[in-house]
């Protein structure tokens, strides 16, 4: 029993020690293999992308768009594009329709070391008014200088897509603070973010540009070329080099970068030409912001009362612009333009009175020139009506005058047979008396 007793504790002892080199290879299997996985991180470029939205939070609605839905597709895309350069790992803060708060989005990035967070957007404007691409970055260091060097390569290549740019921004909060809960929550983390509002959903400009899926696939692409650009990446599958791309080189600010809240410095007009015959009004527009610069312009002809639809500022680098407007006939014109800011804010122009404008406009001139031609054809019309009438009459004309002289030639006759007709019997007559008195003389 005894030897049996200590058989037992020996086959344990050996077991245990087997068991516990086993265990002391196996966790020493996965320190080397996390220390592996944590060194590659550190090689792997870690991005992350927020399709905006989610959930019961569906963004913009516009027709029949959702902006949650439409996120997620340009998500997706960006996704699938981004993992084809070399040395790059891509998370989605979500990959379907769930409901996440902005600092879980965060939190998320912050799980898996993110160096850059992209929130994925679409606009619209209170009145319908605004078109255009944005891009919103923190007001604060090196977020800033982060932020603002990606956002110009994103916004080089809406631009080149053909989308107005409306600038790069920052928007500060009540408390001084970043105003979006996506870039405040990623800069208290210290993750670069930028969110990116790709188009205006409510405007005809912009509508050309999201209007089917794969152009919202397209917008995918193209911002991952952008992430690609800004961060040197290569693609053999792609045969993409971006290695040698030079980006935009920002100062770090030592304050905050605050908005402009202020509006434009100044606009004034001037009237180059008149043209009283269509109405036609060219004016020469001045104004400047030197804060955030000029964006669009609209402009009246009845001093302010009501205003066009806003334009695009023509050249962003020059202040000073003309355009020809059309004033409509009978006014007296009373022009006025509003120069607006990249923040929406405007200043308005001088008023220049001109004198009335009397004349036709192309539908009222087509009008008349259909009157005229109904007139004219009204009244050949009638001409034509009264020479068939003419026509007729003449012929009946000639018939009466025909059967006229068939009548007196039929009265001619019978007068000839008449007195043909008398003659004869005053002939017969005379022969009988002649008989008569031959008789008598015989007798």
């Amino acid at each position: 029993m005894t030897v049996w007793l200590i058989s037992a504790v020996t086959l344990v002892w050996i077991c245990g020690g087997i068991t516990a080199k086993a265990e002391e290879s196996t966790a020493a299997e996965e320190v080397e293999e996390t220390a592996a996985e944590s060194k590659a991180a550190e090689d792997t470029l870690c991005i992350v992308i927020d399709p905006g939205h989610g959930g019961e939070n569906l963004g913009g609605e516009y027709e029949d768009y959702t902006e949650k839905e439409m996120t997620l597709v340009v998500a997706k895309a960006m996704k699938e594009e981004l993992e084809k350069y070399e040395g790059v790992t891509v998370y989605l803060t979500r990959d379907g329709d769930q409901e996440l708060s902005l600092e879980e989005r965060c939190e998320f990035a912050e799980s898996v070391h993110a160096d850059f967070l992209f929130c994925l957007h679409f606009n619209l404007s209170e009145h319908h008014t605004l078109f255009g691409a944005e891009c919103w970055v923190s007001a604060y260091g090196e977020n800033y200088s982060k932020g603002y060097s990606f956002a110009n390569v994103e916004m080089e290549l809406l631009q080149q897509l053909g989308i107005y740019s409306r600038g790069i921004k920052t928007r500060l909060g009540s408390k001084g603070l970043d105003y979006y809960g996506i870039i405040r929550h990623a800069t208290k983390r210290d993750i670069p973010c930028v969110l990116i509002e790709h188009c205006h959903l409510d405007h005809d400009n912009d509508k050309p540009f999201y209007d089917h899926d794969e152009k919202l696939k397209g917008f995918g692409r193209l911002d991952a070329a952008a992430a690609a650009q800004y961060f040197n990446l290569s693609s053999a599958e792609l045969g993409t080099d971006y290695s040698n791309y030079q980006n935009l080189a920002v100062d770090v600010p030592t304050d905050v970068v605050k908005p402009d809240d202020t509006e434009p410095e100044f606009c004034a007009i001037e009237v180059l030409e008149q043209n009283a015959d269509n109405g036609d009004v060219t004016v020469q527009v001045s104004a400047a912001d030197k804060d955030s610069g000029m964006l669009y312009y609209a402009y009246s002809y009845d001093g302010g009362e009501s205003f066009s639809g806003l334009f695009p500022w023509p050249d962003r680098s020059c202040d000073t612009f003309s355009f020809t407007m059309q004033v409509p006939p009978r006014v007296v014109p009373r022009i006025v333009v509003n120069a607006y800011n990249g923040y929406d804010l405007f200043t308005a122009s001088n008023v220049v009175s001109l004198p009335a404008m009397d004349y036709k406009t192309p539908e009222e001139i087509a009008e008349e020139l259909a009157e005229k031609e109904a007139l004219k054809s009204a009244s050949d019309q009638v001409s034509s009506t009264k020479n068939e009438s003419e026509d007729a009459m003449a012929d009946n004309g000639a018939k009466q005058a025909e059967d006229d002289r068939f009548f007196l030639v039929m009265c001619a006759a019978c007068v000839l047979l008449a007195l043909g007709m008398t003659v004869s019997m005053v002939m017969i007559l005379h022969g009988r008396g002649r008989k008569r008195r031959r008789r008598r003389r015989k007798r």
